[in-house]
């Protein structure tokens, strides 16, 4: 009889456990979601001009970063599949 009642013990203590931790994971999940969606990006909206390119604008928007590493976040930030930009589009910059 003891033996059993050791047990159920010891899988309860097992299952209070477990429950512990993943509320505890979960709760540190939220709480991080949370602190991100309350981050507010502001953009820079440039219209593209006859005679502009994806390095002119970044060159002269980039404030000393990496040019590259620039180009690749404003393709990223405007859904660009390629380097090819047109007069009239209109671009956000990071």
């Amino acid at each position: 009889m003891k033996k059993r009642y050791r047990l159920k013990n010891k899988r309860r203590f097992a299952t209070f456990i477990v429950l512990f931790v993943m509320l505890t994971v979960f709760t540190g999940m939220i709480a991080n979601a949370g602190a991100t969606s309350n981050i507010k990006q502001e953009y820079e909206v440039v219209k593209v001009k006859s005679g502009d390119s994806l390095w002119k604008i970044a060159a002269a928007n980039n404030n000393n970063k990496d040019i590259r590493e620039y180009i690749y976040n404003i393709k990223k930030l405007n859904n660009l599949k390629s380097d090819v930009i047109y007069a009239g589009q209109t671009l956000l910059l990071p």
